[in-house]
This record gives C-alpha cells, structure tokens and sequence, in this order.
C-alpha cells in the first residue's frame, strides 16, 4: 500500500498515559497495560515511543512505519516496538483485531537488568521486529497474553502482584523476541568482541546527532579507531564510519518528514558545519536533496 501524503506537525510522545481513555481493567498503573480496544485511539501522525509494546494481530491488516521503514501487519503477525522508535501508523482495516502489551520505561529497565545478553537480543530483534506465524507458534504466545490477562484480574489485591505480573510480561516478552531472532546468524567473535559491537551501537544511537566521528566512538569506548574500525567490520560487515551515517540518516529522514523544522533547523540540530555540507551528506546518503525528500510524494 502506498503511504498518503501526511500534514506532519511535532512528533507525539507516547507513553502509558496515552492509553488512559481505554479504561482498560487489565492494567498495573504506571507499568503495564495489556489491550485489544484501540476504538478512539488517535494514531495519526508521528509517535516517539517511551515504553516496549508487543503486538499480535488476530484480524484485520495494519501498515506502519517504523523509522521510515514499513512493515504490513496481518492476521498470526508478532510484533514488537522498541523504546525511542519513532511510529507512524499509515492505515488500519476496519476489522483489526490486535492483542497488545505495552510496558512503560520503568518496566523496561527492569526486564534489561534481569536478562542476561538482553541489549544484544533487543538489539537483534530491532533489525527484524516480525514474524508471521500461523499454527501452534501464535497460538502459544496468545495463551501467554491472555493468560497475564487474567493474572492480572485475580491477583489485582495481591501484595506481589506487580512482581507476578512483571515476570509473566519478562517472560512473554522473551517468547516473542526468541521468535524474532532464531533465524538470525549470530555475529561470530569472542565476547569480548560482541561487548563492543553492542556498546559501540547502543552509543551511536545515543549520541550521533551530536558526534560523527569514529575517534570519538573508539575514545568513548577505550579502544583505538583501526581496533574499533576492525571489529565492528568483523561483527557486522560495516564499516563504524557506515553505522555513524545511517543513524544520522535516518535521524534527518525523520526529522524531515515528522515535523515543520527547516532544513537549516534540521542541519543545526544534527551538527553540521552548514546547510551546505549537511545536504551533501544527505544527498549521498538518499540519492536526494533534503527538499526534494520533504517533498516526494510517495
């Protein structure tokens, strides 16, 4: 389906609060909501997303955009949306049927700590964030959501009952990003190594828009620029310099598309030099000027 031409204002927050209006019963206040009545939800324009949210479709189709790549969601799809991804909901069919968890940051750092290897994994299932599944896989993991349903109505007076809950979530969640990930190859290297892929990715996508340079990076992590430069290569077949400019990239595809800033804005807010050398970079990566990207009709 092709994308319609959107009036993009400022990229919404969205967090637990944003699900107030569903009234929904199988919530833990502040930390989980489980729902699958999305009647009312406003999902126009773009969302800057501060929590973990697992999605399984039951019926219907949905498009959406996830940092400017598009996913086609439909019935036995399984699918999982990371804190400070930026979504952009593109259609709904009238008949969609969605099964949802979504967990607020706190609860997000909580699963981090008590997982082990669980940057690594998150950050392999960002790169594949569905499946489709027909059978006995989907249908297990929708027993895994109805049943933190149900959790969370009869142990609603229970003095662990966040605890309980949380664990199921941790768990379910787990069962979904093992499905994302098991046909990956993983990245071959000692520990060591893979530490410092993960680290050197989890920074760039902290801190690109105010550093580009590979030094930097290798600085930062304690390690030289030719050593950084090698592993990263090994890890992933790109270069650290390649990882630095998609994440710029796609920061300034979004930023494009997502809000009323100028260009000019755009290239201060990313760290250029100047709007000419911002272009440039831009037009390398894109194949296109800034402007005729804001203003593609796709």
């Amino acid at each position: 389906m092709k994308r319609k031409p959107t009036n993009v204002t400022n990229i919404k927050k969205a967090d637990l609060s944003l699900l107030d209006f569903l009234k929904q019963s199988n919530t833990v206040p502040g930390k989980i909501v489980l729902f699958e009545n999305i009647e009312g939800l406003d999902t126009s324009g773009y969302f800057y997303l501060q929590g973990l949210v697992l999605f399984l479709i039951e019926k219907g189709h949905s498009t959406i955009e996830v940092n400017t790549t598009t996913y086609d969601l439909e019935k036995g799809c399984i699918f999982v949306a990371f804190p400070g991804q930026i979504i952009h909901v593109i259609s709904i069919s009238d008949d969609i049927k969605p099964l949802c968890i979504a967990c607020s940051m706190d609860m997000m750092n909580d699963l981090m700590s008590q997982v082990k290897d669980s940057l690594q994994l998150f950050q392999h299932a960002k790169q594949s964030p569905f499946q489709k599944r027909d059978g006995e896989d989907f249908e297990q993991i929708k027993k895994s959501f109805r049943h933190i349903q149900e959790k969370i109505k009869v142990t609603k007076d229970n003095r662990y009952h966040y605890q309980i809950i949380k664990n199921l979530v941790i768990s379910t969640a787990f069962e979904c990003i093992d499905i994302l990930t098991e046909r990956r190859i993983e990245p071959q290297g000692s520990n060591r190594k893979k530490a410092l892929f993960n680290a050197f990715l989890q920074k760039v996508e902290e801190e690109h828009r105010e550093y580009h340079s590979v030094k930097y990076y290798a600085d930062e992590l304690f390690v030289t620029s030719k050593y950084l430069s090698t592993v990263i290569n090994e890890m992933s077949d790109k270069t650290p310099k390649q990882w630095i400019d998609e994440y710029i990239a796609l920061d300034a595809k979004v930023l494009l598309q997502s809000t009323e800033k100028d260009i000019q804005e755009i290239s201060d807010e990313l760290n250029f030099p100047d709007i000419s050398f911002f272009g440039k970079f831009f037009k390398r990566m894109t194949g296109m000027s800034p402007k005729a990207f804001r203003d593609k009709k796709d």
